[in-house]
């Protein structure tokens, strides 16, 4: 520990900027980046001291504010990415928190082991998935990030350390409970075995939202993973109009040397796409720009063109082929626009869940409002889910759309009330908004989009009652202890 004389930081802490990932928000925050437990409590230590907050960042994927802590203090657990154990025989992995998803299948695929609910940014680190509780394109069949987790080994505000498992009570406030709880130290998931690393895909074209519904109902049986690809520019009749990709496990017979051979090569592919992606958006994100302030006729018709092309498709019998789920599942976060170029200066992502018992309405509604807004999504991508019992997760018996705003300056208020709409409509169907997208929640919608939060900070009051760990995002919607005792 360090002693309270000490006036300058500890040798892994310095100032930074940071930015969100979308990169509408930047910060100035003191990081620490420690390499073990021991060093954490150091970084506590030094905070306590001084009076500053801290926020747990792990691999820094969140869209919004989740992991930023402005004029304050950050623990940077990116470097504490170490495998600690790995039981085959109990398909289980324990790993750092800061661990990313990739470096979790480049240990256990080969040996016919994959873990669900991966999020598409195949760099997300194990503490975010945890503190955001994502979820991945099986999320109907394996559920979200919360249904993986074995044990999770918890940093307190004191420095001492907590054992949570799924029987625990606080088994459902930390997942999910964005970090205000401790500091995420190592995890143990649960790993499920796959017959090859293949899956075979299929893009399937349903022509409204009542045909998506039907497809998708069937899909759920018959596949293991999905993302819809949703028109937000059909109107009328089309409303709803989307191209399904669903994947499904198939068997092969490789030998495991062969199968180390050919994810060695999908790993290759997947970061030289990476590198070029991010090159070639860098490079060319001021035409993206230009053209988006054109967005409605450009997105218009680009959408009708990429639905009037997987229909031919469709109809030619081509509409499916084999490839690794690496790529299915990971590649196209690096092969679209990043989300700062899709969002631009003044944009945002929301992703939004509503009941299965009301889909086909929530749609056509949430679909309608996204028209009206003077700058509707560029992007909307449709998911299926199944619930959990954490405290401020967002996951239910349902679907998700995620919308990626693009506001110009001139549209930012209305485009905002439009957003505020998409709330309401979510809010009076008892559905949710993700956390780990948002950026626009104020206090009062998040009041009435998770009324579990007072569960959540009372659990805070025994754990934290000084109120250490805390972040921008929970100043914004109004859960910081030090700002409001709601």
């Amino acid at each position: 520990m360090i002693q309270p004389e000490t006036q300058t930081p500890p040798s892994f802490m310095e100032w930074k900027e940071l930015t969100s990932l979308v990169g509408s928000i930047r910060t100035h925050s003191l990081v620490a980046r420690p390499t073990t437990i021991e060093q954490c409590r150091e970084a506590l230590a030094y905070c306590r001291q001084r009076g500053m907050t801290i926020c747990a960042r792990g691999a820094g994927r969140g869209y919004g504010d989740l992991a930023l802590n402005d004029g304050q203090a950050l623990i940077d657990m990116s470097d504490m990415n170490r495998i600690l154990d790995f039981n085959e025989e109990a398909a289980q992995i324990t790993v750092e928190s800061g661990t990313r998803l990739i470096d979790i299948y480049q240990a256990v695929h080969h040996r016919l082991l994959t873990l669900p609910a991966s999020p598409t940014e195949s760099h997300s680190s194990v503490a975010g998935a945890i503190c955001a509780n994502v979820n991945g394109k099986d999320a109907w069949r394996h559920g979200s990030f919360a249904h993986q987790i074995v044990q999770i080994t918890l940093l307190l505000a004191n420095g001492e350390t907590m054992t949570i498992d799924r029987s625990h009570e606080l088994f459902n406030a930390v997942v999910g409970g964005i970090g205000l709880l401790g500091i995420i130290v190592d995890v143990t998931l649960q790993l499920r075995p796959i017959p090859s690393p293949f899956v075979e895909i299929n893009r399937i074209p349903a022509s409204n939202t009542d045909a998506l519904l039907d497809k998708m109902a069937r899909i759920e049986t018959s596949h293991d993973a999905a993302v819809v690809w949703v028109d937000a520019y059909a109107r009328g009749r089309k409303t709803g109009r989307s191209v399904i990709h669903a994947a499904k496990w198939i068997e092969r017979h490789d030998s495991e040397s062969r199968r180390r051979e050919i994810l060695e090569a999908g790993y290759n592919r997947l970061d030289e796409h990476r590198r070029f992606g991010l090159a070639l958006h860098e490079k060319f994100g001021p035409v993206l720009s230009l053209m988006l302030q054109a967005q409605r006729p450009m997105m218009y018709s680009f959408n009708r063109l990429y639905y009037a092309m997987c229909q031919l498709v469709s109809l030619t019998g081509r509409s499916s082929n084999t490839e690794l789920f690496l790529r299915f599942c990971f590649e196209a976060s690096f092969t679209v626009p990043p989300a700062y170029l899709v969002c631009g200066p003044h944009g945002y992502t929301v992703q939004l869940t509503f009941p299965r018992s009301s889909a086909r309405e929530a749609i056509i509604e949430l679909l309608g409002i996204c028209q009206s807004s003077p700058c509707p999504p560029v992007t909307t991508i449709l998911r299926a889910h199944k619930p959990d019992d954490c405290l401020i997760s967002f996951s239910e018996d349902g679907y998700s759309l995620n919308f990626e705003f693009h506001p110009k300056k001139r549209h930012e208020a209305a485009s905002r009330r439009a957003v505020d709409r998409l709330i309401d409509a979510t809010v009076r169907r008892g559905g949710k908004i993700h956390l780990a997208k948002d950026q626009v929640l104020t206090p009062e919608q998040f009041y009435r989009v998770f009324p579990r939060y007072r569960d959540l900070l009372a659990i805070k009051q025994r754990l934290d009652p000084d109120g250490l760990f805390t972040s921008d995002l929970a100043r914004r919607v109004g859960i910081d202890p030090a700002l409001n005792k709601k």
